[in-house]
This record gives C-alpha cells, sequence and structure tokens, in this order.
C-alpha cells in the first residue's frame, strides 16, 4: 500500500511537513557544513574517485535529515518520514516503543528508547510552536496502537 492510500473507515492520515531551515536554522547549518567539511576530508585521503564519491554519497546520506525538509505522515499502517531520498515507513505492527515530545516523535522497534534503537528508529520532526490540539491527536493516534 502506498503512502497516499487510505483503508475504508479509518482515520484521516495525520500530515505535517518539517523544514529545517525555518524551524532551527542553527541546526540546518551545522549539518550541512558538517556533511561538506566530511566530503572534503575524504577527498583528500587521497583514495581513487569511486571510492571518494561511495564515501560521500554515504555521508550525505547520513546527515541529509539535518538538513532537507522532511514529510511526515501518521495513518492506520504505521508512520513515515518522505525526506530526499524517499519514504522511510514503520508498520504499527513493528513498533514497540514511541516516544513524543514537543520536538517530535521518535518510534522503534526495541522495548525502549536508547543507543540500538537510535539506529533503528523513525525521527519524525515536528514543527516548533505545533498546536496543543495536534500533539494531542498525536498521543491519541499512538494509544490507538497501544503505544
Amino acid at each position: 500500500m502506498s503512502p497516499g492510500t487510505q483503508l475504508p473507515g479509518a482515520h484521516p492520515p495525520l500530515e505535517w511537513t518539517f523544514n529545517p531551515w525555518r524551524q532551527g536554522l542553527g541546526n540546518a547549518t551545522a549539518g550541512l557544513l558538517t556533511a561538506l567539511l566530511g566530503m572534503v576530508l575524504v577527498a583528500r585521503l587521497g583514495l581513487p574517485p569511486l571510492a571518494v564519491a561511495a564515501l560521500a554519497l554515504a555521508l550525505a546520506a547520513a546527515l541529509h535529515p539535518t538538513f532537507f525538509p522532511a514529510h511526515c505522515r501518521v495513518d492506520e499502517t504505521g508512520v513515515g518520514r518522505r525526506l530526499a531520498f524517499g519514504w522511510e515507513r514503520r508498520p504499527w505492527t513493528r513498533i514497540r516503543c514511541a516516544v513524543l515530545d514537543r520536538r517530535g516523535l521518535f518510534v522503534t522497534p526495541g522495548f525502549r528508547a536508547g543507543l540500538l534503537a537510535s539506529m533503528r528508529g523513525l525521527w519524525l520532526p515536528v514543527p516548533t510552536g505545533a498546536a496543543p490540539a495536534f500533539l494531542d491527536e498525536l498521543r491519541g493516534r499512538l494509544a490507538a496502537h497501544g503505544l
């Protein structure tokens, strides 16, 4: 099922966009500068061009959530986030822990948030100053799935 489809009789999807350049200019700038500096350092290692390109791409992919806008979605099938390289989804059946605070929603297949969970989890940032009704709706969707 694609992110745009909805099950009959289900709640409408809850969707929002987070633009790091509007919500956290300092963090977005730091992320982009870190990526660029890392690419320069990789290029200076003297590796073959293909290896430099692969390492630079891997570094950019790891850091792109800090400076690319994210489109987030919570629906009846699970949660998802779209960045520059496409959708990343977590179905409700694979989510064991969810943490919601004023900065965003973090879901993970582990039973608690931690260092290892951060590698397998999914972060859905919430815009600064999100309405309390929006956060309440997110809490309600999580509670409906036992989280």
